[in-house]
């Protein structure tokens, strides 16, 4: 119960730090609109993305937020060295409270890194970093939810065959 509490307290501390900084997202390139979901790039290929702030009026007007950005490899035999990520080096904070920095990333894969490499990359401006994967493919990567019978199927086998096994030590 003790240990419920200490999470539980921990995680509202951590909505109140995040509820003062303002909300970013990566839009597309032309800041029409987000980019849902991950990215997935093959060898050699780059795309522009914009960066938008939201409920920035908590930000002091004026301030110079510095771009930061960092790349990682999740899984695969790819190295964080394949990603090339390009920003402008600040942002200054508007008097509006949304604003988007259209064009202002460049995220590039090198044409020699292996195929099935997942990459975290985690850009930000300021205190608030935002983190998203990219694949990189040779061909197609379904990133898509399997169906509910792909997934129960062999579960309820796996459960009935536990049963069945379970009847027949107690006879």
């Amino acid at each position: 119960m003790k240990r419920l509490f200490i999470v539980s307290f921990m995680a509202l501390i951590a909505m109140i730090g995040t509820a003062a900084a303002y909300t970013p997202d990566i839009w597309d390139a032309s800041g029409n609109g987000p980019v849902n979901g991950d990215l997935t790039l093959k060898p050699g290929d780059s795309v522009t993305l914009s960066y938008r702030m939201q409920s920035i009026g908590s930000v002091e007007q004026g301030k110079v937020l510095p771009y930061t950005s960092d790349v990682s490899v999740i899984s695969g035999p790819g190295s964080a060295s394949d990603i090339t990520i390009t920003t402008p080096a600040s942002v200054t904070v508007p008097k509006a409270d949304t604003y988007t920095d259209i064009s202002a990333i460049t995220i590039s894969i090198d044409a020699a890194a292996p195929a099935g490499t997942i990459y975290r990359v985690s850009i930000g401006a300021g205190p608030v970093i935002i983190q998203s994967e990219i694949d990189s493919a040779s061909r197609y990567v379904n990133s898509e939810i399997p169906e509910f019978p792909t997934v129960a199927l062999p579960v309820a086998a796996i459960l009935g065959l536990a049963f069945f096994m379970q009847r027949r030590k107690e006879e």
